[in-house]
């Protein structure tokens, strides 16, 4: 989704994600040039290489840098580097929690390049909504004030409720790609991906953003 918004990503971060699921989808776009992945749990990478090859598989490619330490402190002193990150974090409570955070968030958007997006693993509207509108507020906000904050539903069907979120959020100063995140910029009907999908399309991408009544607020 994040991909599909951004005119040209070519280098990418990703935090957390050591199973490999996201990085996998992330090559699949033909614009990526280099990919870091960082997560905290040296063993989870290694565990879904043992158990999960067809997961995993992205780690063996070229493009690929994989660092076992703490995304948080990554990100740190880094500018304008990345045209994407994305944030697949775990539950915020114990280890994750800064991942929700409004330090985090003000040093993401630094590592950004101008036009930049950032998405991040956002909960369920329907378990975590006050958590969801005090990130939305303070990722618009000052200090951090990016240029578009939105949030998107997915439906998973393993996960509680049914369905799980992401926000998304873009740094200004992108030129062409200050498109509305819920447009995709380059759809994926366009792209090598057309015929490997199953869930993704542009139609599902622009639907992802119309949220229930008792949440739309989050995109106004």
């Amino acid at each position: 989704m994040s991909l599909c918004a951004h005119a040209c990503p070519r280098r990418v971060l990703i935090i957390g994600g050591g199973d490999g699921g996201v990085l996998r989808e992330v090559l699949r776009h033909e614009t990526v040039e280099h990919v870091d992945l960082v997560d905290i749990d040296g063993m989870v990478i290694e565990q879904s290489k043992r158990f999960f090859p067809a997961i995993s598989c992205g780690f063996s490619d070229s493009r690929v840098q994989a660092i076992v330490g703490d995304g948080v402190a990554f990100v740190k002193g880094k500018e304008d580097l990345y045209d994407v990150i994305i944030v697949d974090s775990s539950d915020p409570e114990g280890p994750a929690s800064e991942l929700f955070g409004e330090e985090f968030y003000q040093n993401v958007k630094k590592a950004l390049k101008p036009g930049g997006i950032v998405c991040s693993q956002g909960e369920s509207i329907w378990l975590h909504l006050p958590l969801i509108e005090s990130m939305v507020k303070f990722l618009r906000n000052e200090p951090i004030s990016f240029s578009q904050v939105q949030y998107a539903m997915v439906y998973i069907p393993t996960y509680p409720c049914g369905s799980i979120g992401a926000i998304l959020a873009r740094k200004d100063g992108g030129g062409e790609g200050e498109q509305d995140l819920s447009v995709p910029t380059r759809p994926v009907e366009q792209t090598t991906l057309a015929n490997s999908l199953k869930y993704y399309d542009s139609e599902v991408h622009r639907a992802a953003f119309v949220l229930p009544r008792f949440a739309a607020h989050l995109n106004k």
